[in-house]
């Protein structure tokens, strides 16, 4: 039979939580296609990197062509209007009309204005492809980066507000980790996640709804930039993490090892002198315990006795980790 250290747990690890990492929110951004069409040209790649205002991909539309075509005449109206306005203006100034008519000119001339503005600003955010295909234009990047997801092929239909590119800028992912929603009063910004490789993130959003098929929630974390191999992941890469819970007043750590299932919960094994005077005469008792965490990569528990009044349990003391087995069809639980 072989004993452990009982030791008081600063945390709780939530170990095996699957997360996926993402583009931070703060350093990306979508590239939507303002106005739908087909796609003539794509000019980069996943993975590229983009410079600000950098062409990304080509679409020719018949709603930019419509747009320009609206455009040419609220030009040409506006022009007209103007001129009309400022020749009533002189003749008012003359006495050769009333000053009704001026006013009506005037409307006119600040209505075709309007319109003349309108049609500017629906065009304003595009760029015309030069000596390209009638009503042609071209995604822009919107911040240099990276590509990090291409999301149109060439011949492509795309309707209006179509997600084209995420950019992001150099740097350290989010993560993006599933957490079982009976912790969800536990959860807060602040919260330390391990990854894979003992990288550490710490979370800044907690969601605010419940994801249907998993029954969990949505927890952000954000790799700090300054630590060893923060860049090492791709993004989308789907992961496993720990999720370090602040521990409550009596929670202990043992070793997993010391663990043996016991019908809905746990039970493991104190073993105790049974006097100073008989050195190396231990009593062994059960104790029922509640499994909060596990932390697989220290293959350590974080627990919390059942019934700490009747069946005690407190860091110092030595739970047994070999022959628990044995124990277990010997001493029945109380």
């Amino acid at each position: 039979m072989e004993t452990a250290l009982v030791k008081d747990a600063a945390v709780i690890p939530l170990d095996g939580l699957p997360a996926q990492t993402v583009a931070p929110l703060s350093t990306s951004a979508q590239v939507v296609a303002p106005y739908g069409g087909v796609v003539t040209r794509v000019l980069v790649d996943e993975g590229a990197s983009v410079r600000q205002g950098q062409a990304l991909a080509r679409i020719q539309s018949k709603d930019v062509l419509t747009l320009q075509a609206d455009l040419a005449r609220a030009r040409t109206e506006a022009a007209v209007a103007a001129a009309q306005a400022r020749r009533d203006a002189a003749l008012l100034a003359e006495g050769i009309i009333p000053a009704t008519r001026n006013e009506q000119t005037q409307a006119r001339a600040a209505a075709a204005q309007s319109t003349l503005q309108e049609a500017n600003g629906a065009l304003a955010r595009l760029r015309p492809v030069s000596g390209g295909q009638a009503g042609e234009y071209e995604l822009l990047a919107p911040l240099s980066g990276r590509v990090m997801r291409r999301h149109l092929s060439l011949g492509q239909a795309v309707a209006p507000l179509d997600i084209a590119f995420i950019v992001a800028q150099p740097g350290p992912l989010d993560v993006s980790v599933a957490v079982p929603l009976r912790w969800r009063s536990d959860l807060h910004p602040g919260l330390e996640v391990r990854l894979p490789d003992g990288t550490t993130a710490r979370v800044t959003a907690v969601g605010g709804d419940t994801d249907l098929s998993s029954q969990s929630l949505r927890v952000r974390a954000r790799v700090d930039a300054d630590q060893a191999g923060a860049d090492r992941y791709a993004a989308g890469q789907q992961i496993s993490v720990a999720l370090l819970l602040p521990a409550s007043q009596g929670t202990l750590s043992v070793p997993t090892s010391a663990l043996l299932p016991a019908g809905s919960g746990h039970v493991l094994y104190v073993a105790e002198p049974t006097s100073q005077d008989k050195q190396g005469d231990l009593r062994v008792r059960a104790v029922p315990v509640q499994l909060l965490g596990q932390d697989e990569s220290e293959a350590s528990s974080a627990v919390r006795a059942v019934s700490p009044d009747t069946a005690p349990l407190a860091a110092g003391m030595q739970v047994v980790v070999r022959g628990t087995a044995l124990l277990k069809s010997m001493i029945p639980l109380q």
